[in-house]
């Protein structure tokens, strides 16, 4: 059992370091053939939900509760014309799974005699590939911007928030998401600019692999991640 979780544990962090690897090539690529590239730093409060679904005559499954995450990475925005630009980054993002397990009300047969709500916790490694439209400038060196586009994403890390919370025993490890936001950017010097803004963030996958509860179908549930940005362009 050691054997087989040392093995897992070094695959993660080999698939961790390519991952890394392939994006630092390709922000170097792109940041020697334009000199209007920028590489900086974006910091996020956010809050992190899910959203479930689950057809089964016996139990009904919940979205439960919210939480306040951070996460934190390194953005490049690579210019196509004046006003578009192609942005990705390599984010570590936190998220969260909270349900709630009830009987049907008109199922009496049900059985469901141990906690009727889990929660876990969820690390993501995540490379966003989006097009950024900026408007014409507001006021002196300050712009709008709207962004849209999706984001691959590869778990890092799960674990249950309480020991005895095990229904789910396994989490996929790719997941995706579609992402659009809008905020402003301010250039604060001749190689300095500062933004903020907000980004909504909705998983398109199941993030559930494997779920030891026996329901009648397979239980699906999604992450919904809304963040608050703030960042430095260098």
């Amino acid at each position: 059992m050691c054997y087989l979780d040392a093995q897992r544990t070094f695959t993660k962090q080999n698939r961790m370091r390519r991952f890394v690897l392939l994006f630092a090539i390709v922000v170097l690529s792109f940041q020697f053939t334009s000199a209007q590239s920028k590489l900086g730093l974006k910091f996020s409060p956010a809050i992190s939900s899910n959203r479930t679904s689950l057809i089964d005559s016996l139990y009904d499954v919940e979205p439960y509760n919210n939480t306040f995450k951070f996460s934190i990475g390194l953005i490049y925005d690579h210019e196509l014309t004046e006003t578009y630009y192609l942005s990705t980054g390599l984010i570590f993002v936190p998220k969260y799974v909270g349900f709630q397990v009830s009987e049907e009300m008109d199922q009496p047969s049900a059985n469901y005699d141990k906690s009727n709500i889990e929660e876990y916790r969820l690390n993501y490694l995540q490379i966003p590939v989006s097009l950024k439209l900026f408007t014409n400038e507001i006021q002196p060196d300050m712009r709008i911007y709207f962004q849209v586009g999706m984001a691959p994403e590869i778990r890092v890390f799960s674990e249950p928030v309480e020991e005895d919370y095990d229904l789910i025993t396994e989490y996929k490890n790719i997941d995706a998401t579609i992402l659009g936001g809008a905020g402003v950017e301010y250039r604060a010097g001749i190689n300095t600019t500062l933004f903020a803004g907000f980004t909504y963030q909705r998983g398109l996958s199941n993030v559930v692999k494997v779920e030891s509860f026996g329901f009648q179908e397979e239980l699906f549930i999604r992450n919904t991640v809304v963040s608050f940005d703030l960042g430095i362009k260098f």
